[in-house]
């Protein structure tokens, strides 16, 4: 395999869908193309509507195509896509299925893909999560039936790899951090940004992005606000999945609403390089976590974070030098944890510089396709 241009196969939610999974596959597959043959393999149904909180799957019409084809073929849901796609995937003869996995209710419909291909193809796992972060009767079982059919794994953090021995004990795994996210663009203006979102200067904008779901714990951030710094203001840019009526009333309760600047509903791409551009610091205040796709965004333009102590968030960072490790996800330790990153963010801003060359999705691929060689 190592003497010849290998040809990848790669099964994964792209665009139209949206979300992390969507980023990080897209990311990846255009590093991937500049060292081997590469082809796309979308979904037709991620989730079905009945099941899914959130607004919608599908991006806002202000995003931009990837510039590249994934034709959609995988229904979660319907048994007679998964034999369609594994001979679609099969007639392009590809040396390697990579698939991307983060939920075990996708373990039926890449289980079975992956099992039919197993044979002819060396199957490669992107694990973002190996157990869920709201977990099910039955993920256990759904996660097994996809990880046996499996020859290797990439992890993005030691918890992942860890929770992914409990299924595979023996599991030869490449573990490497989730690379920065560069795809929304360069920093913007901060002052011009603060104008534009009526914000003064002298305020310090505390971010939190993404999917609003409990164990993202936007009601603790909300809960520390008022024993935060005066000046500090939270930026919320991101679609609730449910109801905001309880984050409202957090704010309604605590008098906040004049230090919160409102952006529920879905971020598109366009927008994402600006409110990370606006904020001083981004906040991660969760309950349960693994890796974090949001730490990579933050990082890449520099934006101090402050983390709660769960999963592998303490690792995104170095605590006292690019931001904040709290004590506790309990709001008093997230305000305490604010509060020294404010007191600290031209100096964690310089030392975030160092981490963007190194992890960059062009040496993330080239150690993928190493770890892919190793197989004899």
């Amino acid at each position: 395999m190592a003497d010849q241009k290998l040809k990848i196969a790669f099964l994964s939610v792209f665009y139209p869908f949206r979300g992390g999974i969507v980023q990080f596959g897209t990311e990846l597959l255009k590093a991937l193309e500049d060292e081997v043959e590469v082809k796309a393999f979308n979904f037709t149904t991620q989730y079905p509507g009945l099941l899914f909180p959130g607004k919608t799957q599908f991006v806002d019409e202000s995003d931009e195509d990837p510039g590249f084809e994934s034709p959609r073929l995988l229904s979660s849901v319907n048994p007679i896509s998964f034999g369609k796609t594994a001979k679609a995937i099969k007639k392009y003869n590809p040396d390697v299925l990579i698939t991307s996995y983060w939920m075990p209710f996708f373990g039926p419909s890449l289980g079975t893909v992956c099992k039919k291909l197993k044979k002819s193809t060396l199957n490669i796992s992107l694990v973002h999560n190996a157990i869920p972060h709201e977990t099910r009767f039955g993920d256990h079982a759904l996660a097994n039936y996809y990880f046996k059919q499996q020859h290797g794994f990439v992890s993005l953090s030691d918890t992942v790899t860890g929770d992914l021995k409990t299924f595979v004990p023996s599991a030869k795994v490449m573990q490497r951090p989730h690379p920065l996210y560069a795809q929304f663009g360069e920093p913007q203006n901060k002052e011009q940004l603060k104008k534009k979102y009526g914000v003064k200067e002298t305020d310090k904008v505390l971010l939190f992005f993404g999917f609003i779901r409990k164990y993202k714990g936007l009601d603790l951030l909300l809960e520390a606000l008022k024993d935060c710094d005066d000046n500090a203001k939270v930026l919320i840019a991101g679609e609730v999945y449910g109801d905001f009526e309880e984050y409202q009333k957090i704010i309604d309760d605590n008098k906040l609403s004049d230090r919160i600047i409102n952006r529920v509903g879905y971020v598109p791409d366009n927008v994402v390089g600006e409110v990370f551009s606006l904020a001083d610091v981004c906040v991660l205040p969760y309950r349960s976590a693994t890796q974090s796709g949001i730490a990579s965004i933050a990082k890449y333009y520099q934006l101090p974070m402050v983390v709660t102590p769960v999963g592998e968030l303490p690792n995104e960072l170095v605590d006292g030098e690019t931001g904040v490790v709290c004590e506790s996800s309990k709001p008093i330790h997230i305000a305490q944890g604010v509060n020294r990153c404010i007191d600290s963010l031209s100096e964690f801003s310089q030392n975030l510089k160092a981490e963007k060359e190194e992890n960059s999705w062009e040496n993330f691929a080239e150690e993928l396709i190493r770890f892919i060689q190793s197989f004899k």
